[in-house]
């Protein structure tokens, strides 16, 4: 495979970091929504679950999801300034984002932590983690897609696939990423909850041992093309 080849896409919109990144979000909802009636990465059900606790007049779920949809936009936000600054260096914070979204999934597995802050503030910070990642990588193959947002995959998906009938040249082909990342995502939901229910707050070591294997890996594979002399991706 020749330079070109390995960089038609940039590392982190490739098929199978998608995959891995949907099984991590899904991962992440499994836990809190398990634990805590709410999810980290799905705002679209978090708004409704706004508007049902306001119905039932539960201010204290409607504060606890509240804040949570207020930290994932957080989280967006401080990954959009870190792009934003770094457009004039040319730099990339793939890593470094990746890096701090696994060590502190790590840290609130303990049961400690986990404890002594609390279960709101847990789903506030897991949520903010989301933020940042779903603002940070949104491609596959140079596609648009949500890697904390399924109903965008599912539209997509489907999409192409009525394409594919009238024989669009790729249809079928996306059609098939976008619902790899579906797997990823019922995978994920599927993990997170089965080990929440056995291993309670440690479920969160699992998501983040995927995320910093994705960050080493990435940084593994950037050192060995650049000393190559092929563009970082």
């Amino acid at each position: 495979m020749n330079s070109m080849e390995k960089t038609r896409y940039p590392l982190m919109e490739r098929p199978m970091i998608a995959f891995i990144l949907a099984i991590a979000a899904g991962s992440m909802d499994g836990y809190t929504y398990f634990t805590a009636k709410s999810f980290s990465t799905v705002m679209s059900g978090n708004i409704i679950l706004l508007g049902q606790t306001l119905t039932m007049r539960d201010m204290t779920k409607f504060s606890a999801i509240a804040l949570t949809i207020l930290c994932f936009g957080l989280g967006s936000a401080v990954t959009a300034i870190l792009q934003k600054k770094s457009e004039s260096r040319h730099k990339t914070w793939t890593f470094e984002i990746l890096l701090i979204e696994g060590v502190i999934l790590f840290l609130l597995g303990f049961t400690g932590i986990n404890q002594l802050v609390g279960l709101t503030f847990v789903c506030m910070t897991i949520s903010f983690l989301a933020g940042m990642q779903g603002n940070a990588f949104h491609k596959i193959d140079g596609m648009l897609y949500g890697n904390v947002a399924v109903t965008l995959v599912v539209q997509l998906a489907f999409s192409y696939l009525a394409q594919a009938f009238f024989r669009k040249e790729n249809a079928l082909k996306n059609s098939g990423l976008f619902f790899l990342v579906l797997l990823g995502f019922a995978f994920g939901g599927f993990l997170g909850t089965f080990l929440t229910i056995h291993w309670a707050e440690k479920a969160l070591w699992v998501t983040a041992g995927i995320l910093l294997v994705v960050a080493l890996t990435i940084k593994l594979i950037k050192n060995e093309e650049t000393q190559e002399g092929v563009d970082p991706v």
